[in-house]
C-alpha cells in the first residue's frame, strides 16, 4: 500500500470512529426484531465460457435453486465473448440483475491519466448503449479496498466513479457500490463521505460480508483493529450488519447488498478432512444469521461454478488452473466442461434454505449466547426453527425443548431430508417444523454444554442427568446408549486394584469388557497435586480434558482412540469424581518399538525407515492443523497393524492444545520441537535422523545443529531426572 493510501485510510478510520461513538451502535443491536425475509433474498454470481451449452447448464441450475438475484462481472474485453452472450440471454430474466463494471487490473493505473479515463468513459458508454434493453443495476468498482488485487488507487476510484455515475444517471440506471470486501467499514464510510460531497452517492450500498476470515460464521472477528482483541470489541456478523445499516442511514441509502461471500474449500481443508461437508454447514449458518438480523436486501454467494469456492465444482481439481485474479474481485469464467461439473453439498444446502427461509417472517432469536443459535421463522401455515451451535460444541436439546414438542415436530437436515428426532444440537444445522397451532415454548434460554468439545460424526450424543451425575455418551442408537449406561454408569463403576489396572497412580486406568459391545478403557483421576488443584480450578476436570483432547484430534483428522463417554459428579470440590471412557485399541506403543529396534531393524515386516517416515507425516499433519500434543511420550502413540498396512493413533490426550489455526513451522517451531524431542527420546540417532530429515522436508526445511542440541538437552534432563529418582529411592 502506498504511503498516500495509508494516510487516507487513517483519516477515514478517524472519521468512522467518531461516527461509531456518537451513533451509539453498541446499544442498537436487536436480533429479536420481527421482520419479513425478502422472497428474493439469495443471489449468486455467474459466468459462462466459450461453450454455448454451458449457458443452458447455468440457467437450469438457477431454475433449480430458484435464485432471483444474479450478478456478473464485465470489463473491457467482454463485448464479444461469453459475458456478452450470457447477458443478452438474461433480457427476460424474472428477477434482479447486477452487473459489476471495473477496469482490467493492467489498466487500473492509467485511470489517473486523461487517456485512461477516456478509455473508461468509452467503455461505460458502449456498455450502457449496447445493453440498454436489459434491466440491470450497475455496480461500480470491485474490492476497491484491496489495492494489491485491483491496482486501483483512491484517486483512480473517484475518477472512474464520477464518469460511470454520470453516465448511469443519464441512462436511469440504479447504481450499486462501492463494493468493499471483508469488514473494513471505515473505507466504506470515508468513500461515502467523499461521494456525498460530490452528490454521487449510490442507490444501494454494497459490501462483501465475508465471514471466512473468522473461520466459521459466528465468532467475534479477531482481526478487527488489533489481532487477538476480537472478544474485547465483540464484533460478530450480527454487529457488522448493524454497523453497515447505520452507516447507510447516515448517508440516506435505503438498500444494502452483499454481492459476494464464500468459504474456500482449500482454506477449510487446512484444518478439516471433509471441507465440502463443513462448507455446506457454513452456507446454512451464514445465510441463516443474515436472514435473522435483516437489513440486507440481497445477499449473494460467490461463484456458481468453481472448484474452490463454487456451489458447483468444475471437476478440474488443479490448483494451477485457479485464476490469478481473486474471484471475489473478478469472476471471469467457468472453467472446465459442463459434462464434468459436479453438484456440491453447499449447492444442496443453499437450495433447501432458499426454498424455506426467504418469504417467511423472522420472529425471534431465542439465544443470548453467540455459541448457539435458535432462530424462529413462520409462514402462513407453519412455524420452524433453524438450530445449531458453533463448531465442535453441543447442547442438550431435551433441556431446551419439551420432549412432547420435539416428538410432534418434523426434523430435517440442512439438505431438506427428513431425519429422526435429534438428541442434541451441534454444529450441523437442523430445521424443526411445527404447525402454527403447536408453536413450541422453550424450557429455558439455550446454552451449550459447558466446556465440552465434540467431533461430530454419524453417531448420536445422549445426555445423562440424574440426582448425582451428569455426562455425555456417544452411541449409534438409544439401545447402545442404554447398554453402555448399564455397564458403565458412574455410580456402579468399581475401581480395580493396582494389579488389575493398566495404570494406578495419579490416574487409575483399566479395561472393561462390555458384552455385545467390546472392550473399553476407563480412566479416573486418583489424586491431584495441591498446586494443580489451585491452578486448574477454572479449567475442565481431567476427564473432560481427555474427552476434549481426543475430539480435537479427531476433528482435525488425526487418529485417536474413539471416545465413548464422560461422566462428572455434581458439586464435586475434589475434582476427582469423574470418568472418561474410550474404546480399547490393540496396538504397539513406541516403548515397544524402542525395545525392539535395539536388536532388530525390522518390525512386523516393516523397516524402521518406513515406520518413522510415516510417523513424521502423521505428526506433521497434527502440527500443521494447529494441534500441539504437549505430552507426546513414546507410550502415548500406538502403531496399529492390519495385514500389510499400519497406521498411528494417539492416547492419553488430556494435555492437547488446539491453536485453532495452522501451525506454521516458523511461528510454532518451539511447540513442534517440544512434541518431537519427547517422542524421539528413547530412540537412537539413526532413527532420530530418519524422522527429523523427513519431518523437516515436509516443511521445506532441513534439521540444523540447533535441533540436535535440543534433543541432547532433553536427553540430559531425562537422565538427570531418572538419576534423582534413583537416589531418592535409595535414600528412602
Amino acid at each position: 500500500m502506498k504511503i498516500s493510501s495509508a494516510f487516507i485510510n487513517l483519516k477515514y478510520l478517524g472519521e468512522f470512529l467518531y461516527f461509531y461513538l456518537r451513533s451509539n451502535i453498541e446499544n442498537k443491536i436487536n436480533v429479536d426484531r420481527p421482520h419479513p425475509v425478502p422472497i428474493d433474498f439469495i443471489g449468486i454470481n455467474i459466468a459462462s465460457n466459450d461453450d454455448v451449452d454451458t449457458d443452458s447448464y447455468i440457467f437450469n441450475r438457477i431454475h433449480e435453486l430458484n435464485i432471483k438475484n444474479l450478478r456478473l462481472y464485465f470489463s473491457y474485453n467482454d463485448f464479444n465473448n461469453h459475458k456478452s452472450r450470457l447477458l443478452r440471454k438474461l433480457k427476460d430474466f424474472d428477477g434482479s440483475l447486477i452487473v459489476n463494471i471495473s477496469p482490467p487490473i493492467k489498466d487500473a493505473h492509467s485511470l489517473s491519466t486523461d487517456h485512461g479515463i477516456l478509455i473508461w468513459k468509452n467503455f461505460v458508454t458502449k456498455f450502457l448503449n449496447e445493453f440498454q434493453e436489459i434491466n440491470f443495476m450497475v455496480e461500480i468498482g470491485s474490492t476497491i479496498n484491496r489495492q494489491s488485487w485491483t491496482h486501483l488507487s483512491y484517486k483512480g476510484l473517484y475518477k472512474l466513479w464520477s464518469v460511470a455515475f454520470n453516465l448511469c444517471r443519464i441512462k436511469n440506471r440504479r447504481i450499486v457500490g462501492p463494493n468493499i470486501t471483508d469488514f473494513e467499514p471505515f473505507v466504506n464510510f470515508g468513500i461515502l463521505k467523499n461521494l456525498k460531497f460530490k452528490h454521487q452517492l449510490p442507490d444501494s450500498l454494497s459490501n462483501n460480508m465475508f465471514a471466512e476470515r473468522t473461520i466459521e460464521p459466528e465468532p467475534y472477528d479477531r482481526r478487527v483493529f488489533i489481532r487477538k482483541l476480537g472478544h474485547f470489541f465483540k464484533i460478530d456478523l450480527y454487529k457488522k450488519v448493524v454497523i453497515y445499516k447505520h452507516m447507510a442511514e447516515e448517508y440516506q441509502i435505503k438498500s444494502l447488498i452483499s454481492p459476494c461471500a464464500f468459504w474456500s474449500i482449500k482454506r477449510i481443508s487446512r484444518l478439516n478432512d471433509h471441507p465440502e461437508i463443513q462448507c455446506a454447514k457454513y452456507v446454512t449458518r451464514y445465510f441463516g444469521m443474515l436472514a435473522a438480523i435483516g437489513y440486507f436486501d440481497k445477499v449473494f454467494w460467490g461463484p456458481l461454478i468453481c472448484d474452490r469456492e463454487g456451489l458447483i465444482s468444475n471437476g478440474i481439481n488443479n490448483l494451477e488452473a485457479y485464476p490469478n485474479i481473486e474471484q471475489v474481485t473478478f469472476y471471469n469464467k467457468a472453467l472446465g466442461h459442463h459434462s464434468n461439473y459436479q453438484i456440491t453439498d453447499s449447492y444442496k444446502a443453499l437450495q433447501f434454505f432458499n426454498q424455506t427461509v426467504p418469504g417467511s417472517q423472522f420472529i425471534k432469536n431465542y439465544s443470548k449466547d453467540p455459541k448457539i443459535q435458535i432462530l424462529e421463522f413462520e409462514t402462513k401455515t407453519e412455524v420452524f426453527h433453524l438450530i445449531w451451535t458453533r463448531n465442535n460444541m453441543i447442547a442438550d436439546i431435551s433441556q431446551i425443548y419439551h420432549i412432547n414438542q420435539l416428538q410432534i415436530s418434523i426434523s430435517k437436515d440442512k439438505f431438506g431430508n427428513k431425519i429422526s428426532m435429534p438428541t442434541c444440537i451441534n454444529d450441523n444445522p437442523v430445521y424443526l417444523f411445527w404447525s402454527k397451532e403447536n408453536r413450541p415454548d422453550l424450557i429455558q434460554i439455550p446454552y451449550p454444554y459447558p466446556k465440552l468439545f465434540i467431533h461430530q460424526n454419524n453417531e448420536n450424543f445422549y445426555f445423562l442427568h440424574d440426582e448425582d451425575w451428569t455426562g455425555v455418551v456417544q452411541a449409534k442408537d438409544i439401545a447402545t446408549y442404554k447398554l453402555i449406561l448399564k455397564h458403565c454408569h458412574p455410580q456402579n463403576i468399581l475401581i480395580p486394584n493396582k494389579n488389575e489396572s493398566l495404570r494406578h497412580s495419579r490416574n487409575a486406568v483399566w479395561i472393561k469388557d462390555i458384552p455385545n459391545f467390546g472392550k473399553v478403557v476407563i480412566k479416573k483421576p486418583m489424586s491431584i497435586y495441591a498446586h494443580k488443584r489451585f491452578l486448574d480450578k477454572n479449567r475442565p476436570n481431567k476427564s473432560i480434558r481427555a474427552w476434549n483432547g481426543t475430539n480435537m484430534l479427531l476433528s482435525k483428522g488425526i487418529n485417536a482412540a474413539k471416545p465413548i463417554a464422560v461422566f462428572n459428579k455434581k458439586n464435586d470440590p475434589s475434582s476427582l469424581e469423574n470418568f472418561y471412557i474410550c474404546f480399547y485399541k490393540e496396538g504397539f506403543n513406541f516403548n515397544d518399538l524402542a525395545v525392539h529396534f535395539k536388536n532388530n531393524r525390522v518390525f512386523m515386516g516393516f523397516t524402521l525407515r518406513h515406520i518413522f517416515e510415516q510417523c513424521a507425516e502423521f505428526i506433521n499433519k497434527m502440527h500443521s492443523r494447529g494441534i500441539f500434543f504437549n505430552d507426546l511420550s513414546a507410550g502415548n502413540i500406538l502403531m496399529m497393524t492390519n495385514n500389510q498396512n499400519f497406521h498411528f493413533e494417539l492416547i492419553d490426550t488430556g494435555r492437547v492444545k488446539d491453536f485453532y489455526s495452522s501451525l506454521k513451522f516458523s511461528t510454532r517451531k518451539k511447540q513442534r520441537l517440544t512434541d518431537v524431542v519427547r517422542l524421539l527420546n528413547k530412540f537412537d540417532w539413526e532413527i532420530r535422523n530418519i524422522f527429523l530429515k523427513h519431518y523437516y522436508a515436509l516443511n521445506q526445511k532441513k534439521p540444523s545443529v540447533f535441533t540436535k542440541l535440543i534433543l541432547l538437552k532433553y536427553d540430559a534432563s531425562v537422565t538427570l531426572k531418572r538419576f534423582r529418582k534413583k537416589m531418592l529411592k535409595k535414600l528412602s
